[in-house]
């Protein structure tokens, strides 16, 4: 019995030293500590939401109504939007590089040519892989990366919206494969030039390439501007009209009819200029403006052009850290109805989203918008449309 009982013991002390020694033993690190201290920075984020529209697409299914918010396409859906990975090690002097990964529904949507969402559907995309060298005041990168377009971005983590705006969906390009080379004098102002594949073009469509270029000037913390552009050959319509959006548009044996012009097959020159301004009168406060002007030569087989305009304004406040409040206001001019499809004119959107962060790595996005059309032509039911109403709630957790 004594035996038993000093064996018990002995067990119990041991369990408790084990107990204590894991207690007082110092923890190993994170791996952010370690990836930090091989010079690696890591950003990682999932992204899941719910997506509701004021009516589906004809036909008895949950499509969207129309495509001015594609990226969030189901009327009545749970939603993996992202799962998002990025490992980077870019050094003040010397060779380092950028890896960034996204899957999910978005994916689909970002993909370059030739693996674009319509040839290949497995939600994974490569977002951007590049290499670059970084010496003094100038660094050259080369290989695949996003856009230098636009207020909004592909990383979710940066914007303040749930759905994505018309214009980041339709005039401008998501990422560019290439080189680019920066010069940066000082931390007020810096220049951006590349020569890239076209737009979203991982393997190119021409041999002619397109010039990137980019002006960035920080004169103060409260102030930001970029003025940014591209010039050069362009898949010529990235929006195939159909019946259903554009109710008198039947098709041709030569192509689709939009505003009784037939749209051209060939490669052309697009230009785009776009220019985002940011300023910051207090530290919760904070206005954006974008604006893009886009012109797609030889558009149509008559060899015109077709021009679009896009400007965007973003009211963001931070009312305490927990919470916090966007509006974004759109006013999206398609001046022949080439880009969009839903008439010549403004299509003009307005999205209200409300963030709440119970924890710093955690926030619950909560969001409504309308967009109008310039003309009642979404199909709704037996009749036609110009509106089209959204919400969605949606988590994102970063690591």
């Amino acid at each position: 019995m004594m035996k038993k009982l000093s064996m018990t013991v002995v067990s119990a002390i041991a369990g408790l030293s084990a107990g204590a020694w894991a207690d007082t033993a110092p923890a190993g690190p994170g791996l952010d500590k370690v990836l930090a201290a091989s010079g690696i920075t890591e950003q990682g984020y999932i992204e899941a939401a719910y997506n509701y529209y004021s009516y589906s697409a004809p036909g008895g299914t949950n499509l969207a109504p129309t495509g001015m918010n594609y990226f969030d396409n189901r009327a009545n859906s749970f939603d993996l939007k992202q799962a998002f990975l990025q490992l980077a090690k870019q050094p003040a002097e010397g060779v380092g590089g950028l890896v960034n990964i996204t899957t999910g529904s978005d994916a689909d949507w970002i993909k370059s040519a030739p693996y674009s969402q319509r040839a290949a559907s497995n939600s994974f995309d490569l977002t951007q892989a590049f290499l670059q060298y970084a010496h003094g005041i100038y660094t050259a990168s080369a290989g695949k990366f996003v856009t230098m377009a636009g207020a909004e971005v592909i990383n979710d983590l940066s914007n303040t919206n749930i759905s994505h705006s018309i214009a980041f969906l339709n005039a401008i390009p998501f990422t560019h494969t290439g080189a680019r080379f920066t010069i940066a004098p000082n931390s007020t102002y810096s220049i951006m030039l590349g020569e890239v594949n076209g737009w979203d073009q991982q393997q190119a469509y021409s041999a002619q390439k397109t010039t990137e270029w980019c002006l960035l000037f920080n004169p103060t913390a409260m102030v930001s501007w970029s003025l940014q552009g591209y010039y050069g050959d362009a898949t010529p319509s990235a929006y195939t009209p159909t019946v259903a959006n554009l109710v008198a548009a039947p098709a041709t044996a030569n192509g689709k009819l939009i505003n009784n012009k037939t749209v051209s097959g060939i490669l052309a020159t697009r230009n785009l200029v776009d220019t985002v301004l940011t300023v910051k009168p207090t530290a919760a406060l904070s206005l954006i403006l974008n604006a893009d002007y886009a012109k797609q030569d030889r558009a149509f087989t008559d060899n015109t052009a077709a021009v679009w305009t896009a400007v965007d304004v973003y009211v963001n406040y931070q009312f305490n850290d927990q919470w916090r409040t966007s509006l974004r206001l759109e006013n999206f001019d398609d001046k022949e109805g080439y880009k969009l499809g839903y008439g010549v004119g403004n299509t003009k959107s307005s999205t209200l989203t409300v963030g709440y962060a119970p924890i710093p790595a955690f926030e619950v996005r909560a969001e409504v918008r309308e967009d109008k059309a310039p003309q009642a032509v979404i199909p709704k039911g037996s009749g036609v449309t110009d509106s089209v109403g959204y919400a969605a709630v949606e988590g994102i957790y970063k690591f």
